[in-house]
């Protein structure tokens, strides 16, 4: 890990715990929503947005990439967006789904950018929310201030110098073609 982040208490989060989380997320979320249409925050979000997709039965799907983070905990000035990918969602109920929501600034730049789209409802959805996040999404799992590392970034934790201390991880790690 850089430095700056070498202080940094890291929490990982094996394909179990995912698939817990997102399970909870989802009995929360079909009390009170019928999203008819999953948009991913890439990268984070895409691998937990099309799990969702499954256990909900949502069948359209988009994405938005955003980048903000240069490499682990050193953010860009501002976040911007490199792509858009959304099937039409005038009208539609819409959730966006992201890995973790940091700042907020990230999922705000993608809720603005999908609101220009007129949807008929928009909710938002994260595994984990840092305490300092100036955007709470409608649901989430847990607030965390850890630096969140899931089994679908563990090349580019490795390559950022996160010591994998989690032997799923590590073993995992030696795929890497770093």
């Amino acid at each position: 890990m850089n430095e700056q982040n070498s202080r940094k208490k890291v929490k990982y989060v094996s394909w179990r715990e995912v698939h817990e989380v997102i399970g909870l997320l989802a009995k929360r979320l079909i009390k009170d929503y019928a999203p008819e249409i999953i948009v991913a925050v890439a990268k984070g979000g895409l691998i937990p947005a099309r799990i969702l997709s499954d256990i909900l039965g949502v069948e359209e799907m988009g994405f938005i990439e955003v980048k903000f983070y240069k490499s682990i905990g050193i953010r860009a000035e501002k976040p911007f967006i490199k792509h858009v990918a959304i099937p039409l969602i005038k009208d539609r109920n819409v959730l966006v789904v992201d890995d973790v929501v940091d700042s907020g600034r990230t999922i705000q730049l993608v809720v603005d950018t999908l609101a220009d789209h007129a949807p008929k409802q928009l909710r938002t959805l994260a595994l984990y929310l840092k305490p300092w996040s100036t955007y709470i999404p409608d649901y989430y799992f847990d607030v965390t201030d850890d630096w969140i590392v899931y089994p679908w970034e563990t090349c580019e934790a490795k390559k950022e110098k996160v010591e994998l201390a989690n032997v799923e991880f590590k073993e995992f790690s030696e795929y890497c073609v770093l």
